[in-house]
């Protein structure tokens, strides 16, 4: 860090770098769950990321595995809940996320969940999935950050630190849900092969769908909004009652 920091002395660094922004989401009682988050979160603990470089949550953490102590709990997959390891992570890559838009950081990777989670607003999750589905942003500004992260009774924190925004700027985030669609209340039958023949089960369940439009909003050192800047458009879609059959007639439809 030296050879890169070499124009810049130890004194000033130490003034310059600052927490830029914090941001803490309450988890479940599930301790399984609460496992997972407070490994993931101690995973990214402690990460430098340079000028320019990123930070891939996926790379950062790992595949989440029962060797690494991660356990079953229950995750979002194909608009299920479904348990699966290192089921909550996803609390920990939606924390993070929150915490790196407030500290003004270019965000290159981020996509939802298939239904609103409730441990943020609708609009601002980031889920993780390992290996495709990932959580990943740059360093876009000259000095370098670092990710603090902890679980501690039912609550994760992500901090961000590295140097101030401008003028005691501030970031935050605001969403507003511009459309709500209903659920067809017709219940769609879907053919399983994996199941024996001549049975069914309940598949997935119905839900309200949403479409929403999140804003970045830069505050100066009073409050006050300066500007707003619309960061994307989520939809959660709807979903109605499914069940699942095998007739033995053998056509599984892919979905």
């Amino acid at each position: 860090s030296e050879i890169l920091l070499a124009d810049t002395t130890k004194a000033e660094l130490m003034n310059s770098f600052k927490m830029v922004s914090s941001y803490t989401t309450t988890t479940t009682k599930n301790n399984n769950r609460n496992t997972n988050i407070e490994l993931s979160a101690s995973a990214i603990n402690g990460t430098t990321v340079m000028p320019g470089e990123i930070f891939s949550f996926n790379d950062t953490t790992g595949k989440r595995t029962v060797e690494k102590g991660y356990k079953e709990a229950v995750a979002i997959s194909g608009g299920q809940n479904v348990p699966d390891v290192g089921g909550g992570v996803c609390q920990t890559s939606s924390t993070l996320f929150n915490a790196v838009v407030r500290a003004d950081l270019e965000i290159v990777k981020r996509s939802a969940h298939s239904w609103p989670s409730s441990y943020v607003n609708k609009g601002e999750d980031a889920t993780v999935n390992w290996p495709s589905l990932d959580f990943v942003f740059r360093n876009n500004g000259d000095y370098p950050v670092f990710v603090i992260a902890w679980y501690e009774n039912q609550t994760v924190t992500v901090q961000i630190y590295g140097k101030l925004l401008p003028n005691g700027q501030t970031v935050d985030l605001e969403s507003e849900v511009i459309k709500t669609i209903k659920p067809d209340d017709a219940v769609l039958y879907t053919l399983d092969t994996s199941l024996p023949v001549g049975t069914r089960k309940a598949g997935r369940k119905k839900r309200t769908g949403y479409v929403v439009d999140t804003y970045k909003v830069y505050k100066d050192a009073n409050g006050n909004v300066t500007e707003k800047k619309k960061l994307w458009t989520t939809t959660y879609r709807a979903m109605q009652d499914e069940i699942l059959y095998n007739d033995g007639s053998g056509a599984a439809s892919n979905e």
